[in-house]
């Protein structure tokens, strides 16, 4: 693809950007927000489709012109107002909480002793949801979010940087599709998708920092830097406890004792760390127990309860009732065992981990997708996976229904027709494209590269 193309794809992906922008700052409903969205992908597949059968591999100028849009794209973003969720306004609350010297895990947002920050903040208290919980974030969310509101309480300031980490992770993504020898255009199949543009830059969630860190983890396994890679998981994990998931495919990659030892040592020396400011002796005057007990009882509360845009689960919960949500853990805890004993490449068990957690799951939010799409994006060789991966985070933009439609604090249970529109077309995707990859000689990398992607695919 000539560059004159690829800059009037890039900039009409900017331009839909901005409407993006003015439907959500304009709060213009739900059928404006699916129309842009399914928009977006036509610039995105233009790019992504020639790059997955593309030979030879695109000047500097192709990929500055494909990143320069997307930078673009998230700076019209930015300065929206968070309208399909109020994550971020919990994130900048409960950096306030710290910042202020009290305990966003032990005192909820309508506790009398917070009064005090909530008059001195109340577009924040106002926008915080389920104010009668606690924190659910771990230690290192908390610290982020107490550091952006250390700079201004501001949200967007707080979205700027999570767009920063974003960056990052982007950054990862090129130098892994360099390094297994694959088009680097195919970075626009995250960096021109309008999930993490809704859900970064205009929703400003946290899963962001958590995947970037997971993926610079990956980053620096397939580079060799067990230590690193260990510490930067347990940073993720620190952010949301599901990025703990790679250390079990580290380890076990890390054939020399002495490197497991330092790496398990890493891990070890970031949990401490961050854990650090909020044990000291006046928050554990109850004791150690009672402490952990708090860091956890949000999220207790939240797998017990919360159940939303399930698909899979439904099936569970019909036959097995009360007992689906063990179960279907269960299944996510065998299937994470089994790729681990089974040596399956950590980057693309990653992309299975999560994609299975996403369709298993009472609860799928469309930002959980975030942990699934950059794992993919790395894999094109995965025709199938790659095309049901995209086909979801085209089709999730359904389940906008209820953020759009269904005020907070009624029951959001999802009309059938929308379930049909998100769920139908992933496995359709799936088959259709997977088998044409293996049919294909297109599914390969080129022939001088082969040999290479073979090499990274099978340390990382």
């Amino acid at each position: 693809m000539s560059w004159r193309s690829l800059a009037a794809l890039g900039g009409f992906h900017v331009l839909l950007a901005g409407v993006l922008a003015t439907v959500l700052e304009s709060a213009a409903g739900f059928w404006w927000h699916l129309g842009t969205h399914a928009l977006l992908f036509v610039p995105l597949l233009l790019v992504v489709a020639p790059a997955l059968r593309a030979a030879v591999h695109p000047g500097r100028r192709q990929l500055v012109i494909v990143l320069a849009a997307a930078a673009l794209s998230r700076v019209l973003l930015l300065p929206t107002t968070p309208v399909l969720s109020g994550d971020v306004y919990r994130m900048a609350w409960e950096g306030q909480v710290v910042l202020d010297g009290k305990d966003p895990w032990a005192q909820a947002p309508d506790d009398p002793a917070l009064a005090g920050l909530a008059a001195a903040h109340p577009e924040l208290r106002e926008r915080v949801g389920y104010w009668k919980l606690p924190a659910i974030y771990p230690p290192f969310a908390q610290l982020f979010g107490a550091g952006a509101g250390w700079i201004s309480p501001s949200v967007t300031v707080l979205k700027a940087a999570l767009l920063l980490a974003e960056a990052a992770l982007i950054a990862a993504l090129l130098a892994l599709l360099s390094s297994r020898g694959h088009n680097p255009l195919l970075v626009a199949a995250y960096a021109w998708n309008p999930l993490p543009l809704t859900e970064i830059a205009g929703g400003g969630h946290g899963d962001a920092l958590a995947v970037a860190f997971l993926f610079l983890a990956l980053l620096a396994l397939e580079r060799g830097r067990a230590a690193g890679a260990a510490a930067l998981a347990a940073l993720s994990g620190m952010t949301k406890f599901a990025g703990f998931v790679l250390l079990p495919f580290l380890l076990r990659r890390v054939e020399d004792r002495r490197r497991r030892r330092a790496a398990l040592g890493a891990a070890a020396g970031i949990v401490l760390v961050t854990l650090a400011p909020f044990l000291t002796p006046a928050r554990l005057a109850e004791g150690f127990v009672v402490r952990f007990q708090e860091f956890g009882f949000s999220l207790w509360h939240y797998a017990r309860h919360w159940r939303f845009n399930d698909s899979l689960f439904s099936p569970l919960d019909a036959v097995l009732g009360g007992a689906a949500r063990p179960v279907a853990f269960a299944v996510l805890i065998v299937l994470a065992a089994a790729l681990v004993i089974r040596r399956r490449p950590p980057g693309l068990s990653l992309a299975l981990l999560a994609g299975a957690a996403f369709l298993l799951s009472p609860v799928a939010h469309p930002w959980y997708l975030l942990w699934t799409l950059p794992f993919l994006v790395v894999n094109p060789e995965r025709r199938g996976l790659l095309a049901a991966g995209l086909t979801m985070t085209l089709t999730v933009a359904f389940s906008y229904y209820a953020y759009w439609t269904i005020p907070p604090g009624l029951d959001w249970t999802l009309p059938a027709w929308v379930r049909i529109a998100e769920y139908l077309p992933v496995p359709l995707a799936a088959l259709v494209f997977g088998r044409r990859g293996q049919s294909s000689d297109g599914g390969s990398p080129p022939d001088s590269s082969r040999r290479k992607c073979a090499t990274a695919s099978a340390a990382a």
